[in-house]
């Protein structure tokens, strides 16, 4: 019998949500740009829904999966409410032309677990709101200071719930060597590069320099480098623990 190649050991199966999605404002690209945290948040989501669910004490799991849905919610209303407030003042205007945007992105991403498709949609959300904010800037509803402060405000809050999601990651992988399960998140963090967690054509900053972000957010991503944790994956033997 032909003995299995180390890498036909290491396929697994899971499944993904692919999604198609266009980007337009530059602040909502650059939350998707892959050099910044998008890649840790996607692995820490995953880890949390799978690897960290059969690794992790039960009980903590489940405090930090609360944790994770609570963040995701609060950050939800808070769009939605500040969309709905710059719709009130576009609707009272007669309504307001959305501009349009001189390089969208269109990204295509495979969705791992549904902490990530919740994040993604509020990616959406904060490019809908920048939108209409934009648009009653060149109405001039909104000044310029405004749609700045906003602006930063606002892209800050849904890239900020990225680090608090890598928080919580951390977090659960405390659990794991409380539990006494090192060696298997040991072996599942080794096989993070076998596993593909999200593909497609995430807005890079290395030959995408027009989603730089402004001078005033680029400490951004230096913190996030400075933030960043040990990605993990999942692997056939912490699968096999769920059976």
């Amino acid at each position: 019998m032909a003995s299995q190649t180390p890498t036909s050991k290491r396929a697994f199966s899971k499944p993904v949500l692919e999604q198609t999605l266009t980007i337009h404002s530059q602040n909502a690209q650059y939350v998707l740009q892959r050099g910044h945290s998008f890649m840790l948040v996607v692995k820490a989501l995953y880890s949390i829904s799978v690897v960290l669910r059969i690794l992790a004490e039960e009980t903590e799991m489940d405090q930090i999966e609360d944790l994770v849905s609570s963040r995701i919610a609060a950050v939800a209303e808070r769009l939605n409410n500040e969309h709905a407030r710059l719709k009130v003042l576009a609707d009272a205007e007669g309504g307001v032309p959305l501009p349009r945007y001189t390089n969208p992105r269109e990204v295509t991403l495979q969705v791992s677990s549904p902490a990530l498709a919740q994040y993604v949609r509020l990616i959406l959300r904060l490019d809908q709101t920048l939108m209409l904010l934009d648009g009653l800037w060149f109405a001039g509803v909104i000044n310029n200071k405004l749609r700045k402060n906003l602006t930063h405000d606002l892209r800050r809050l849904v890239y900020g719930l990225g680090r608090d999601l890598i928080d919580l990651e951390r977090r659960g992988r405390a659990s794991v060597e409380r539990a006494d399960q090192e060696d298997a998140l040991k072996r599942a963090d080794a096989e993070t590069e076998a596993m593909i967690l999200a593909t497609g054509s995430l807005v890079d900053r290395e030959d995408d320099t027009q989603v730089t972000a402004p001078p005033a957010e680029a400490e951004d991503g230096e913190q996030d480098r400075q933030r960043a944790v040990s990605e993990t994956s999942i692997s056939e033997t912490a699968a096999s623990r769920s059976g």
